[in-house]
């Protein structure tokens, strides 16, 4: 009991002190505070209470550390400063912070500055101090009991150079020489930032630039500070050197920099001193021209200083120019020539071999005969005189035949006979083979003589004049086609035209049905009849001989009728239908195809032909005769409301139009079931309250009922399902069902309905208002009825004093 008695006491303390903390500002008596509606009431408030004050501590410590910070400010977070240039960064805050706060800047290689105003500006009226590359300084912003917000800034100090000089080892070069050229920078910084750059620009304004990073050159300072540079260039002395200019320039690679180079030098001349080589004359290449024509050698070189000239000729003729120039030449020049070009550094030679040629005297074609005949082989001669060098001479034949197509054939030297075997002039005779043919006819030949000589701009120096061939040939038919036959509508125009090729030019005879023979090149029937019908033949003929051609004309009649029928005018579904085509008095079937036409719904359009041995014939004849074509079609829906037609093809080459006979279209009608084309089967997801439409539909014929069954057993014979407000119990399958007296077709739409959870959440919240409203009415009452308990009792105890005084009295 002890035990149990101190619990009570230690339990009853506990709740005085929790009366003290949460009552002691109200009047709610303790007796409430100790009754059981009162802890009910405070359990749930001790449930959510901590959770709410929790999360609005964290979120709005959160915000206010973040909003703390990024209030704190800098005017520039990064800044690149030239030497010697004065310098300011201004560190702010919006306003005054609530507590006790301190706004600074802080770096390892500045003093340390704080005040407590809103702005804080660090500056220096001329930065020289180095030692701030490389290191940062802070911002900060302190308050007692929250963590130091910070901003960096990087600084960065530069100095341009002093001046940049360039300077070589001499001020002229020879050629094979390795310079060195040296740039000097003087005063320049951060040496590690440092790139020397060397630009060299030739003769062409062709710019090539080299860069020299940190690290390949030689410095006087620390790598972060200011120092001088020297770098040098190794450049091996060649004529390519000779008047270049050299250039170095200090650029310093820093970010904000837009300008990296700081600082160079003037321009740098180089004159390189070499020999000459001669560019012209081109070596071992001979210089030919043709005899009382103008020679002219030119002779140049590069070299430094610039070169002179010597000529050696023909009869040891030495000449100190640098050309010769001969207004007619003659044989006696002749030979080799030699040029020298020599200055101070050496000298270089040339030989040209100057030929003199002498124009042809005459180039003369001839054949063995002025009038060839077909079959022969036939020879082209061409005569050249007085030419040469004939290691040099091409023979060239042209061709042109009665088209003008040019056919050119080359006959080098050895293909050719040759008067005299030396280098002088000399007669030259090449012969051309030809076949005599009809196609040679009407062509003209002609031969030229081409001295390939790279110092004649035209290699042609003489052609012949033109030989046109003649050539005699027996005819070639060349209408009407061998064994094509000619087919013709009976009561039809028929021309018959027989032409061919010969020379002399042909002339023609015809043979045709009934022995009748003509001597005309064409054959016209206004109206042929079947007794025209047969073989003609055309024969073409002149003194060389003749050709013959055989025509086979067919008379053919129109069909009578062309009937389409089908075996039921109603197809089913599934079912082989037969189309049948009936031609009548048509031929030779030997020709004919029969076209079948499918035209579906969207007017697409489908052929198909059956040819000769295809279809059935009445009677196996040449003549005209009765026709059955039989179409085999499998009735599906594709086929409802298709149009089908025949027709009869005669494919005669000589029929322009081959269709000859069509039928009456044929429309198809075919029943079949039910296919369900909406609403597609699947699951549909709703939230409670919204709208459900389901609309079935279906391709059928005839053209299909409807009936719908859903949750609840409910049927329904429409075709849509519409619900304005879904609810759980609208939850479940819904099967669609369309028919016709073919079949049917059915479809299953799952529906789900979920309830919406922002309501549930209004809901709670409304009712955890509503219960602290209880809570505080109910706290109330109970204040109000301990109010006049009391009242009622000190009433009570004034109105026994009372009574007490009267007894008393009395």
């Amino acid at each position: 009991m002890k035990r149990g008695s101190e619990r009570g006491v230690v339990s009853e303390r506990s709740v005085r002190r929790l009366y003290v903390c949460i009552c002691g500002m109200t009047s709610v008596p303790f007796s409430f505070v100790r009754s059981v509606e009162f802890w009910s009431w405070f359990r749930m408030a001790v449930c959510v209470l901590p959770v709410v004050l929790v999360v609005m501590g964290v979120y709005v410590d959160y915000t206010h550390t973040a909003d703390r910070c990024s209030i704190l400010t800098v005017s520039n977070d990064s800044l690149l400063v030239e030497y010697g240039e004065p310098v300011k960064v201004n560190c702010s805050i919006p306003s005054e912070p609530s507590s006790v706060y301190k706004l600074g800047w802080e770096s390892q290689i500045l003093p340390v500055q704080t005040d407590s105003e809103t702005s804080l500006v660090w500056t220096s009226p001329n930065l020289t101090e180095w030692e701030v590359n490389g290191r940062e300084m802070f911002c900060y912003l302190s308050v007692p009991n929250t963590e130091q917000c910070k901003r960096k800034v990087h600084l960065t100090l530069y100095k341009r150079p002093d001046s940049v000089n360039i300077s070589s080892e001499s001020s002229v070069w020879s050629e094979g020489q390795m310079m060195k050229l040296k740039c000097e920078i003087e005063n320049v910084g951060p040496l590690q930032n440092l790139t020397v750059q060397w630009t060299r620009v030739d003769q062409n304004n062709i710019t090539t630039v080299t860069e020299m990073p940190y690290g390949s050159f030689s410095t006087s300072g620390e790598e972060r500070k200011n120092g001088n540079v020297t770098s040098t260039l190794t450049v091996s002395a060649s004529r390519d050197e000779d008047d270049v200019q050299y250039q170095c320039a200090a650029l310093l690679r820093l970010d904000q920099l837009q300008q990296p180079q700081v600082g160079s030098s003037e321009p740098l001349n180089i004159t390189v001193r070499y020999k000459p080589i001669i560019t012209q004359p081109s070596k071992g290449i001979p210089n030919s021209v043709i005899k009382g024509n103008k020679l002219v050698l030119n002779c140049s070189a590069h070299g430094n200083p610039s070169p002179q000239y010597s000529w050696s000729s023909p009869g040891n003729k030495n000449l100190t120019t640098s050309s010769i120039i001969i207004s007619s030449v003659q044989s006696e020049d002749q030979g080799q020539y030699s040029c020298t070009a020599y200055n101070d550094e050496g000298s270089d030679s040339m030989n040209v071999t100057v030929n003199v040629l002498e124009h042809p005297h005459t180039t003369n074609l001839s054949s063995e005969s002025s009038m060839w005949s077909e079959g022969q082989m036939m020879k082209l001669k061409c005569e050249i005189k007085n030419t040469g060098p004939v290691q040099n001479l091409t023979v060239q034949w042209t061709r042109v035949d009665q088209n003008k197509n040019r056919t050119v054939t080359e006959m080098p030297y050895r293909r050719f006979s040759i008067s005299e075997k030396q280098k002088g002039s000399m007669d030259v005779t090449s012969t051309l083979t030809v076949l005599a043919s009809h196609d040679e006819d009407g062509v003209q030949y002609q031969c030229a003589a081409l001295l390939k000589l790279e110092q004649l701009q035209q290699p042609q120096v003489g052609s012949s004049e033109p030989l046109n061939i003649t050539v005699r040939y027996k005819p070639i038919i060349t209408q009407p086609s061998k064994g094509i036959p000619n087919s013709v509508i009976k009561g039809n125009k028929l021309v018959l035209n027989c032409s061919a090729h010969g020379n002399p030019s042909p002339q023609y005879s015809w043979s045709s049905p009934g022995n009748k023979n003509l001597t005309t090149s064409s054959i016209i029937i206004s109206s042929v009849q079947s007794e025209d019908q047969g073989q003609y033949s055309c024969t073409a003929y002149n003194d060389e001989g003749s050709d013959s051609m055989n025509v086979t004309v067919n008379v053919l009649e129109h069909p009578h009728t062309t009937k389409l029928s089908s075996e039921s005018s109603v197809w089913s579904e599934g079912q082989m239908m037969k189309l049948k085509c009936e031609i009548k008095n048509t031929g030779p079937v030997q020709n004919l195809t029969v076209q079948w036409t499918r035209v579906d719904q969207n007017k697409n359009r489908t052929v198909t032909e059956m040819p000769y041995r295809r279809f059935s014939i009445s009677e196996k004849q040449k003549g005209s005769m009765d026709v059955t074509s039989t179409l085999t079609v499998s009735a599906s829906r594709d086929e409802d409301g298709v149009q089908y037609q025949c027709a009869a093809l005669l494919k005669l080459e000589q029929l322009q139009q081959p269709q000859v006979g069509s039928s009456e279209p044929l429309n198809i009608t075919v029943r079949y079931k039910p296919t369900i084309t909406q609403p597609s089967s699947g699951t549909i997801s709703l939230t409670q309250g919204d709208q459900l439409v389901l609309n079935c539909s279906a391709h059928g014929n005839p053209s299909p009922q409807y009936s719908w069954n859903s949750p609840g057993n409910k049927n329904l014979t429409i075709s849509s399902i519409f619900i304005s407000s879904v609810q759980s119990e609208d939850q479940g399958q819904y099967i669609c069902t369309a028919y016709n007296d073919e079949g049917s077709d059915s479809l299953t739409v799952v529906v789900n309905v979920a309830v919406e959870y922002k309501l549930i959440i209004i809901i709670i919240a409304v009712c955890a208002v509503v219960g602290v409203v209880l809570i505080i009415g109910f706290w109330y009452y109970r204040h109000t009825q301990n109010k006049w308990r009391n009242l009622a009792s000190h009433r009570n105890n004034d109105n026994i004093a009372l009574s007490d005084d009267i007894a008393g009295q009395s």
